[in-house]
């Protein structure tokens, strides 16, 4: 018999986990032939999520849990679900009923059918803010622009992985992981199963608008070069542009005796806010790799897990 497993990162979601728990005991009901493991992962939750996964796990034998010694945010969760799954194929979906459960039948059909990578792709999401379309939509259309991988607008973190996939993502060593674009890395069959996101059901999203920024910086410098190559063509054109404008200054000054042409003055103000500017540009744009660069060289644990349910 086939295992699955189910990895649900979890933050302040202490109502939701009871029900996506007895949904997925629904879905799995319809499926006799699979067994299955639900690996809740507490990502530092401040209410009783944690109390939530133990009754169940205490009750059910196919519920495992992670508690993290604090918050280390959505992809440490899934790394650490994906390094305690055992099944034949795994899936990704979150823990507040967005991600409808009764998908993952035809999530299976796909992977039975002989592709080992199975996304889903959100065709909408009910009551989504405005704020919040534009800037997914910005997100997805800027890194395929300049990233050496090409994400699918809507594809969310709501998938299945064979377990030769999983096998490959484990491997992998990098601190700051994201996930779209390395299960898009890793190549391998793919499909999609195209959905529209349900309501939350309890709580708020704990997505904010800093942890969208962070999530966006982590995918642009790990999958394109491009901004560092900006960087050395604009370089090179302000070089250039500089050197002609001085030789002209200069020609029209003592070739032609033309001082009254070009202010000096003028022209020297306008060289430093340009070169200050670029000079700033510059540094903020080194600064985002260096940070990745830094938290690689540092080498610390992407998670640290302060206490696990008495079946994991």
């Amino acid at each position: 018999m086939k295992l699955i497993s189910i990895i649900i990162p979890a933050y302040n979601e202490e109502k939701n986990i009871p029900l996506i728990f007895a949904q997925l005991k629904e879905v799995f009901l319809k499926l006799p032939q699979y067994a299955y493991e639900i690996i809740f992962v507490n990502d530092g939750s401040k209410d009783n999520s944690w109390l939530e996964i133990k009754k169940l796990s205490e009750t059910s034998i196919t519920v495992k849990g992670i508690s993290f010694s604090r918050n280390f945010g959505h992809q440490a969760a899934i790394e650490a679900g994906l390094e305690s799954s055992k099944g034949d194929a795994v899936i990704m979906m979150d823990a507040d009923l967005q991600h409808p459960p009764t998908l993952i039948t035809k999530l299976v059909e796909k992977w039975e059918s002989g592709f080992r990578i199975v996304n889903t792709k959100r065709l909408k999401t009910k009551n989504e803010t405005f704020f919040k379309r534009m800037t997914s939509k910005f997100f997805y259309w800027f890194i395929n622009k300049i990233s050496d991988i090409h994400l699918d607008e809507g594809a969310a973190d709501y998938r299945l992985l064979d377990r030769k996939v999983v096998n490959e993502l484990i491997k992998l060593t990098e601190k700051d992981k994201f996930y779209r674009g390395l299960i898009k890395w890793v190549g391998f069959k793919v499909t999609f199963v195209e959905y529209e996101a349900n309501d939350r059901k309890n709580g708020s999203s704990s997505y904010t608008l800093k942890k969208m920024i962070d999530f966006a910086r982590i995918g642009i410098t790990s999958f394109s070069l491009l901004p560092m190559k900006m960087i050395l063509i604009f370089g090179f054109l302000m070089f250039s542009g500089g050197t002609i404008m001085l030789f002209v200054m200069l020609y029209y000054r003592w070739i032609l005796d033309k001082p009254r042409i070009f202010s000096g003055n003028a022209i020297l103000a306008s060289i430093i806010i340009i070169s200050n500017g670029f000079i700033i540009m510059t540094i903020g744009i080194i600064s985002l790799y260096q940070i990745t660069m830094f938290r690689e060289l540092k080498n610390r644990p992407t998670y640290i897990i302060d206490e696990t349910t008495s079946h994991e």
